[in-house]
Formats: structure tokens, sequence, C-alpha cells
């Protein structure tokens, strides 16, 4: 004989008939209440949860139990604009973490999406304008399309470069746009077991690239360029280390190291031979145009073609693009503070 549940009897009940009387009327109301719970049951449980995208430890110490954690997260949303979150969590595992209690342990990010769900993108460019990404890029989530385009990534930052397994930060890019994205960079750090934003840096209107580069054993860094719509002026670059401060919590930007290097593609003596031969190659694209007077006479003419590298290692490899890239071609590799000492000014 088949087992029959409680709340299937109830329901078999209800669909009995019996005489019209004060008992089966209170019988009837009885029913209807035991619908309305169900329905409100499943509305519960067909209620969409929030789209998980990346999540890291606090701490990256292997094999070490994850106590604390950061999440960036897409919510959902049916008509209006989807919220991107960075949260943070602290619990034994991922599994049974608990929230930190309040909003202190959420953060919204300032672009949101026109709809959900996120997908991640199938490849990357390996270069982001003039700035040679690393190795280990983070993965980039997409959302809309056209105008309506908005691009999110997510990465463990340390905030010591010589301890990698010790605290961390989460940087999170965004981009908004499509022809002409812009960029949002931010820094996340669980300060005294809340979520605090210790560094942001947005681009201003006008044609601004930027990007955020972290290698292993050095501090984060910010570079910016501004390409000039002047014909005859070079363009503006900005670099600046992402120093942390454990006794203000947070980043400040310092001037930086003389291992930003700029691989060299050619020299010329004006600024509008120099963007020609950047249009006239396919091997050049992306890359910024500056005067490096009065440097050290390291290049034979004024204005030099270049893309810029956090370490020398990533020099050397686009050297080694650009040698293959165009037979018979010759790159040149210098540090950008004696290259172009005139332009570190800031966007």
């Amino acid at each position: 004989m088949p087992v029959v549940s409680r709340p299937s009897l109830l329901r078999m009940a209800c669909l009995s008939p019996g005489p019209l009387s004060a008992a089966h009327a209170a019988w009837m109301l009885a029913c209807v209440l035991l619908a309305a719970w169900g329905s409100g049951a499943a509305s519960a449980k067909d209620v969409p949860s929030r789209q998980v995208l990346e999540s890291f430890s606090v701490n990256g110490q292997p094999g070490a139990a994850v106590r604390q954690g950061y999440e960036l997260s897409l919510s959902p949303c049916n008509d209006a604009p989807c919220p991107f979150e960075v949260r943070l969590w602290s619990g034994a595992e991922v599994a049974d973490a608990a929230w930190v209690a309040g909003r202190a342990g959420v953060a919204v990010l300032g672009w949101r999406a026109s709809a959900a769900p996120a997908h991640p993108l199938a490849a990357l460019q390996s270069r982001a304008g003039p700035f040679l990404a690393s190795n280990a890029a983070p993965r980039v989530w997409v959302t809309g399309e056209a105008e309506s385009t908005i691009t999110v990534s997510a990465s463990a930052v340390p905030l010591d470069p010589g301890k990698p397994f010790g605290a961390r930060a989460l940087l999170v890019t965004q981009t908004a746009g499509f022809e002409h994205p812009k960029r949002r960079h931010a820094l996340y750090v669980a300060s005294h077991g809340t979520l605090k934003m210790a560094w942001s840096r947005s681009e201003p209107q006008g044609p601004y690239v930027s990007h955020v580069t972290v290698s292993p054993g050095h501090a984060p860094a910010h570079f910016a360029v501004f390409f000039s719509p002047d014909g005859d002026a070079a363009d503006k670059v900005s670099v600046h280390r992402l120093a942390w401060s454990a006794k203000r919590q947070e980043f400040s930007e310092e001037p930086f190291a003389p291992a930003v290097q700029a691989v060299v593609a050619g020299s010329y003596r004006t600024v509008r031979a120099a963007r020609a031969a950047r249009a006239a190659s396919a091997c050049f694209a992306g890359y910024g145009v500056v005067d490096t007077w009065p440097g050290k006479g390291l290049v034979p003419h004024r204005y030099a073609l270049i893309a810029l590298a956090a370490e020398p290692a990533q020099a050397t490899a686009e050297r080694a693009r650009l040698e293959s890239c165009q037979a018979g071609f010759q790159a040149r590799q210098h540090p950008l503070s004696r290259l172009a000492p005139r332009s570190f000014s800031s966007p």
C-alpha cells in the first residue's frame, strides 16, 4: 500500500465533497490557507539568488582554513538595473559562511548591469591600450550589449608584496560603454572585521585609458595615458605605485620605481610622423606617443612610440612579439623614467 504524506492527505480531504455546514465552511477556510501557504513557499523557492562571479580568501595562506573571504557577485533583478556587489563573509568554510552583519560587509559598485546573468568573456586581449598585460590576467565577466555593455573583473592583491600568502585586498575593475569604454578601479580590504574601500580611481572624460597591474613581488601599479586629440601634442603618461599603509588601512599613490619599462617601436621627429607609423602597422596598435625631451638621448629622435610594462620580463616578451610581427624590425627597451621624464604628468 503506498505511503501518503500528511500534506497530501490534507489536500485530498480538501477535495472531498461534504454538506455545506459551519464545520465544512471552517474546513474549506483551512484549505484556502493551506493553498496560500504552499503557493508562498513555492514563490520563495523560485526567487532567484545572486550570481557569484568570483570568491577569494582574505588570507591566501595555502592549506589554511578559510575564515574570511571576498565575493564579487551580481544581484538578481527584473526591471531595474542589477547591482554588482562586493561582499565580505566570515565562516569556517565557504559553504557555511555567515555574512558580516549589516551593510558594513557589502559594497555596491558604481556601474550596474542592464541585465542578468553575466557571462565570462571567451578571450582576452593581450594589451589594454599601451599597457602590457601580466600573464595571470583575471577572468572578465560581461553583461549587456552595445552602449549598455558592462564588464567586471576581480583579483586578490597581497598587502605586503614580499608575503604573497599573507593578508590580501580585492582589486575590482569595471568598464562601461562599447566604442569608448570608461574604467573604474577599486581596492577593498577587510579592515577590523568590515569591508572598506581602500583606494579607487575612475577615468575622467576624454580619451583616457587606464590599467592596474599586479606583478609578483611588486606593489600594484596604476597606469594611465591621455591620448592627446591635438595633432601636434604628445600623449601624457601617469604611473603610480599603490603603497599599502597598515596604519591608515588604505593605499596611497606614490611615485613608481624605475622598474617601469618602455618598449620603443620607433622614434620620430614629429608627433604626426609617430602617429602615422602607428596607423601604418597593426604591430603597433595601441602604442602611445611620448615626448622624450629632456631625456638622455636614448633614442635618435624626440618622439617615441611606446608600450608600457611594470617589469622588465614583460617588456622583453613584447620586444620578441614585435620582432616576429614585422620582419627585420628591432625593438628597444628603456626605463620610462629615463626615456620620458616629462611624461609623468597626472592626467
